[in-house]
């Protein structure tokens, strides 16, 4: 069925019931008009006249004649009526009248002669009847509507003009404002005052808007009182009207009673939230921030009641903290953040999982040596959020890793440029180090109780060995190394076993490591903050020597957590003679040396177990005294202990030259575009001078 349109329901409620009445009268009046026509033929029958004569549809007489007389006679042929299209919805209203003989001014003058008194009546009491051109009822509509339109637009806008004049701005004065102060300070404040200063706030908040508020703030000094007055002072003394009730745990709920001015209340905070939204879109500052935040802190309780304005205030701080410079200002968003959750878990705290963990997805594009440390902050301070609330987070983190895993399937059954691209990037490696950091933390065997997130674990891990094995290039290893970091914090962590060297020695049947290495001045690859190099680097030595550190940095990470374990000498065989195979055929003299070094720390080491366990006297099923093997020694003073303590120390002197040389080039590449910029303006000074002085040489 066809949707009615917008006219044919005005036309239904303005003229329809008017329009049958008229059609009704009509058919009645052409009703009598055919009787009397009917009336004139049987009285023209009667006197013979119709034997001889026909009547076309024009009311033309022919006499009768023959048939070949009748079509040698030119006869001009009646030209049809244009026939008026109809809407669908008036089609069937008309279908009654279209066998309706038509009426013309000869019946309304036969009507006036006849009946006058008929005519009479209709003249006096409905003129309309006796005019019967065609009009299209739905037309007369449109134009209506529109004039009404067009009228009720003219005289909104100059009700609103009448109302923009009669409005007058007051502009805040000090003493306005100090008098606002006092109401706040007294011991009951009124309703009155308190909403003159919402009203103010909010004009001073949104002073760059066109609206056009009651109140105007233009002196800076009486602005800065407004905000720290409408910030500090307005909770105080809406806690004054309306004070909470504190519980055991901490959880302040507003009192039952007095319903009434608890809704007053609320509806002047409503008005009073959004100026607190707009101000966490601008924070420009951590003091403006703790300020602002803490306000919000204070008037939480009052705010409960309205879902919408929690969620957009929860999400403004949310982005203050994924997307604020300043580092103390994500740690004052993050304190409010946590504040709100462990006050009001059921409420606030699945909405803050997803809000943070979507934020910190977005904000994590752009990843380099400069925000790698706010990226980690985010990481590290979501994951404590998680252990708020175990099964929620389970839930979170369950339908996130299962997106994850989507992804890579998708990657896997469909290999094309497009869907690798939808893997290899940083916000999907940041999600993976993300959640193998959560579970890290709340995950953590020293933790006696099992958590609900451990689930998490395994299929975390399958989704990240199969990121680092969807493309085994050389310009990836990065990637591969990235992600073999945050798999050993996690298997450090828990506890759990991956086995990492697989993946680590995949990369030895590299040709980057096969193949003799070219000089270039290139500078080098910073592995913390980098997950793909560009082509220019595969073959090149710095790279080579870039891969070597980073594998026997990665593998001396591995073996290292079980440095202490009882069954370390079978942990490490396998792999001691696969790197000594290797170091056969390798031809690159500096890795050989390192390598040596790496398999002799082991060597030492199992025999350093070998020795500790021959005096032991139970079993390996004994779990318990397997657990506590080694246990008063701490894993620096083992032989690989202490050589991965100076690999890390050498690591980090050798990551602040890096990244030392990098801030010094960026800073010559930043000076040289600024001594380019200023050569190009001075460049264009001298050729404004020479065509002044050409002008001036051609007017002479």
């Amino acid at each position: 069925m066809a949707k009615t349109g917008k006219a044919t329901k005005k036309f239904n409620q303005k003229h329809l019931k008017h329009t049958l009445e008229q059609r009704k009268k009509v058919k009645e009046y052409k009703k009598k008009i055919g009787d009397k026509k009917a009336k004139r033929v049987s009285k023209k029958a009667e006197n013979g006249q119709t034997r001889s004569n026909r009547t076309n549809t024009n009311g033309e007489i022919f006499e009768d004649m023959d048939v070949e007389k009748f079509f040698d006679k030119k006869v001009e042929l009646p030209k049809p009526e244009k026939k008026i299209k109809k809407k669908k919805e008036d089609v069937e209203e008309d279908d009654d009248e279209e066998s309706e003989p038509e009426m013309d001014q000869k019946d309304i003058d036969d009507l006036k002669t006849e009946d006058p008194e008929f005519y009479k009546y209709l003249e006096e009491n409905d003129k309309n009847l006796l005019d019967f051109e065609p009009i299209n009822p739905l037309d007369a509509i449109d134009d209506d509507d529109d004039e009404e339109e067009e009228e009720a637009a003219k005289n909104a806008s100059d009700d609103s003009k009448d109302k923009v004049a009669k409005i007058k701005v007051i502009d805040v004065t000090m003493e306005m404002v100090k008098g606002w102060d006092a109401n706040l300070r007294s011991e009951q404040p009124k309703m009155k005052e308190i909403k003159q200063l919402v009203v103010a706030f909010k004009s001073a908040v949104n002073i760059d808007a066109d609206r056009g508020y009651k109140y105007s703030v233009s002196n800076e000094n009486v602005f800065n009182h407004l905000m720290v007055i409408a910030l500090k002072q307005l909770p105080l003394g809406i806690q004054k009207l309306t004070p909470y009730k504190e519980s055991k745990n901490g959880v302040r709920s507003l009192p039952s009673g007095n319903k009434k001015r608890v809704n007053e209340v609320s509806s002047v905070l409503k008005i009073h939230s959004g100026s607190l939204i707009e101000l966490l879109d601008g924070i420009s500052n951590t003091e403006t921030a703790a300020l602002i935040l803490q306000s919000i802190q204070e008037l939480l309780p009052y705010l409960m009641s309205w879902k919408k304005i929690l969620k957009l205030i929860l999400q403004g701080a949310v982005n203050v903290w994924s997307s604020s410079e300043q580092f103390d200002t994500q740690i004052a968003a993050f304190a409010f953040l946590n504040n709100a959750a462990k006050e009001y878990p059921k409420l606030l705290l699945r909405v803050e999982l997803k809000s943070c963990y979507s934020s910190f997805i977005k904000n994590c594009r752009r990843t380099n040596i400069h925000t790698m440390a706010s990226i980690n902050f985010q990481k590290n301070s979501l994951a404590e959020l998680f252990g708020e609330n175990q099964n929620l987070g389970y839930d979170v983190g369950f339908g996130s890793i299962r997106m994850l895993a989507v992804h890579l399937r998708d990657s896997v059954n469909n290999p094309t440029k497009e869907s690798y691209k939808a893997v290899y990037n940083w916000q999907y490696c940041h999600s993976l180090d993300f959640w193998s950091r959560m579970l890290s933390i709340q995950c953590s065997a020293e933790k006696p109780a099992e958590s609900v997130l451990s689930h998490l674990i395994y299929p975390l891990v399958q989704v990240t060995i199969g990121t680092i094995r969807l493309v085994p290039s050389a310009q990836f290893f990065p990637l591969r190394f990235y992600l073999i970091r945050s798999l050993i914090r996690l298997s450090r962590s828990t506890g759990v076993f991956i086995p990492l060297f697989p993946l680590l020695s995949e990369i030895l049947n590299s040709a980057a490591f096969n193949k003799h290495p070219k000089n270039n001045t290139i500078n080098a690859v910073d592995f913390d903050s980098c997950i793909k190099v560009n082509k220019a680097y595969i073959g090149t030595r710095v790279y080579q020597d870039g891969l070597c550190e980073q594998f026997i940095e990665l593998c001396s990470e591995f073996f290292v957590m079980y440095c202490k374990s009882i069954a370390f000498p079978e942990l490490v065989t396998p792999a001691t003679i696969y790197l000594r195979r290797f170091r056969k055929k390798s031809s690159n003299p500096k890795f050989n040396k390192m390598l040596s070094a790496f398999i002799d720390k082991l060597n030492a080491n199992s025999k350093f177990i070998e020795e500790k366990r021959a005096t032991v006297q139970y079993g390996p099923n004994n779990k318990q005294e397997v657990a506590k093997f080694l246990q008063e020694i701490s894993w620096e003073k083992t032989p690989l202990g202490a050589y991965v303590v100076t690999q890390r120390e050498v690591k980090e002197a050798r990551l602040k030259i890096l990244r030392e040389s990098f801030e010094q080039a960026e800073e010559e590449e930043e000076h040289k575009n600024l001594k380019g910029k200023a050569e190009s303006d001075e460049d264009d000074d001298n050729d404004i001078v020479l065509d002044d002085a050409e002008e001036k040489k051609d007017e002479e």
